[in-house]
C-alpha cells in the first residue's frame, strides 16, 4: 500500500490512517522457505493468520460438541455449519437475542468475537440464559502470543477491546454455572485457544 495514497483519505478517519501507516511501517511481509510470514517486533507470524475464517481451524473440535439447535455469535461471513448466524445487526447481536427463548439452545458457538465486546461479561451471561441445562458453550479466541491481534496492535487497533485468557474466563464461567469440559491453555497453529463448557 502506498503511504501517500493514505493521506488522501477523509480527515474523519485520522485514527484509521494512523493504523494503516503502522501496518505499512511496523509490519513487514516476508517470505521464508517459500512461506509467507508477517514480522512484527522481531517475531514472525504465519501469513494465514491475516485471512479470517478462524472457525475453520477449530471446526473438527467444535463438531464433537456443537450439535442440535444452536447459534454462532459473531459469525460474520463464515457461520458454523448448521448454526443460526448471529451477526452485529440492530435486531440481533451479541447483546440482543430476543428471537431465542431462555433455556432453548443446545449450544452457543462463538469464534473470535468475544474480544470485540466491551460488555463481554454481560454477553456471556445472556448466552448462558439462552442455553438449555446441559447445553454447550464453545468459545474460540485469539491467544495473547499472537501480538498482531492484541488490543492496539497495527492489525486490530481498537477493534479488539480486551485480551481473553483462560485465567480470566474460567472463574467467570464457573460463576455463570458452567462445568468445564475441555480447554487448551496454550495456543494452536492458528494462535488461538478454545474453551468448551457445559451449563449446569
Amino acid at each position: 500500500m502506498n503511504p501517500i495514497n493514505l493521506l488522501l483519505r477523509p480527515a474523519h478517519s485520522w485514527y484509521y490512517l494512523k493504523l494503516r501507516m503502522r501496518r505499512v511501517f511496523e509490519v513487514k511481509k516476508v517470505t521464508r522457505e517459500g512461506k509467507v510470514f508477517y514480522k512484527y517486533r522481531n517475531e514472525f507470524f504465519p501469513g494465514y493468520l491475516w485471512g479470517g475464517n478462524a472457525a475453520e481451524h477449530i471446526r473438527e473440535t467444535a463438531g464433537r460438541y456443537c450439535a442440535g439447535k444452536g447459534i454462532d455469535v459473531g459469525a460474520d461471513q463464515w457461520p458454523y455449519p448448521g448454526a443460526i448466524p448471529v451477526r452485529n445487526e440492530p435486531h440481533q447481536n451479541a447483546y440482543l437475542l430476543d428471537n431465542f427463548a431462555d433455556d432453548s439452545l443446545d449450544y452457543v458457538h462463538s469464534s473470535h468475537c468475544l474480544e470485540h465486546l466491551e460488555r463481554w461479561q454481560e454477553a456471556l451471561a445472556l448466552w448462558t440464559r439462552k442455553l438449555k441445562p446441559g447445553g454447550i458453550l464453545f468459545l474460540y479466541l485469539p491467544h495473547e502470543a499472537m501480538k498482531l491481534w492484541n488490543p492496539g496492535s497495527p492489525w486490530v487497533g481498537k477493534g479488539h477491546v480486551w485480551q481473553p485468557t483462560i485465567e480470566v474466563l474460567l472463574p467467570l464461567l464457573d460463576q455463570l454455572g458452567y462445568d468445564m469440559v475441555e480447554h487448551n491453555p496454550g495456543h494452536d497453529h492458528y494462535y488461538s485457544f478454545h474453551v468448551v463448557a457445559r451449563k449446569r
